[in-house]
């Protein structure tokens, strides 16, 4: 194989790899993605338990 052949086979596999590492990536949930979702649970949370107190004082 020719030098030319052989750079070009090496950076069609490293395309690859860093194609599928971006993809994989992307498919788990980052730690931002984790906390975000936590933080809206709380706060869904803190709502409910305002709704409850606001109808546990007007009963």
């Amino acid at each position: 194989m020719s030098d030319q052949v052989l750079a070009t086979l090496i950076t069609t596999i490293g395309s690859i790899i860093v194609a599928w590492i971006t993809a994989h990536q992307r498919s788990q949930p980052t730690e931002a993605d984790r906390l975000r979702e936590q933080n809206r649970k709380l706060k869904e949370k803190i709502k409910e338990e305002k709704q409850h107190e606001n109808t546990k004082r007007h009963h």
